[in-house]
């Protein structure tokens, strides 16, 4: 849910996960201290960790109020670096047995060589409306649990209406990859999420043509920014992610709802 919080002093954009049980500040003006007091006066009971989106001049300030920084995006904020600046109510999201793995797998990952075969093979459309429940069918096939109801008909169409973009590919009447693009106008970026592959479909280099095409539609509604938060643990996601240029850019702990329960997720950028 999107909650806005504004008084004379500061304004906040608030998503409100309780699923995932967190809260990210998504956008804010003001000075930081006036900010986390006014967050503060109203957190829910279910928060388990706060996120800030903050500029680099504010990361101190955060930092000073008890927050750490975990991962950044180069150029999030037309141009300019966002840094994810969090602090955790639940002393026990705030640690991950799987850092060792994860780190390993990020160093094999960075070994892969950029580029690989080429993607522009492959019949590649943009969603309307009407491919809602295609679309859903394959995310509710690929994901037994996710951060986001992408398995409704109803949400995904909705978020087709919002401007979300969805690239996909078919195999006769029944859609067999699909990746989108969520995008913010208002800072030029887009975060490249929602990728799912059927089973028996993977290794074909559907996924690296998706986020191709969709690289090249936001690069033509003037998008300078590209992002994604992998699973950690998906050795596959993170190399696409490499191999297309994007850069490591932290680790996010016990971020979010997905696939196995509460994961950590990479972050990439480009």
């Amino acid at each position: 849910m999107i909650r806005v919080l504004k008084n004379e002093l500061v304004s906040a954009t608030l998503y409100e996960d309780e699923y995932s049980r967190r809260i990210r500040v998504d956008d804010y003006a003001g000075v930081p201290e006036e900010i986390i007091r006014f967050i503060d006066e109203g957190i829910p009971p279910w928060t388990e960790k706060l996120i800030v989106k903050s500029r680099p001049g504010d990361v101190m300030a955060f930092e000073k109020l008890g927050y750490q920084r975990e991962a950044f995006i180069a150029g999030y904020f037309s141009g300019t670096d966002m840094h994810f600046m969090v602090r955790y109510l639940n002393e026990e999201r705030a640690s991950s047995p799987r850092l060792g793995d994860e780190d390993a797998l990020v160093r094999a990952v960075l070994l892969v060589p950029p580029g690989g075969s080429s993607v522009s093979n492959h019949d590649i459309k943009f969603a309307t409306p009407a491919d809602d429940e295609a679309l859903a069918k394959l995310y509710k096939d690929s994901f037994r649990v996710y951060p986001t109801p992408v398995n409704d008909p109803a949400y995904v169409r909705k978020t087709i209406d919002e401007g979300t973009v969805y690239a996909f590919i078919r195999d006769g009447n029944r859609i067999v990859s699909a990746a989108s693009a969520e995008i913010n106008a208002k800072y030029h970026n887009a975060e490249l999420t929602d990728c799912a592959t059927a089973d028996g479909y993977e290794g074909r280099g559907y996924m690296r043509a998706l986020l191709t095409a969709l690289e090249s539609r936001l690069r033509g509604m003037g998008i300078t920014c590209c992002y994604t938060i992998a699973r950690s643990a998906s050795f596959g996601m993170n190399k696409v992610f490499h191999q297309l240029g994007y850069k490591f850019g932290g680790r996010m702990i016990k971020n979010c709802m997905i696939y196995s329960g509460m994961e950590d997720m990479n972050v990439w950028y480009k």
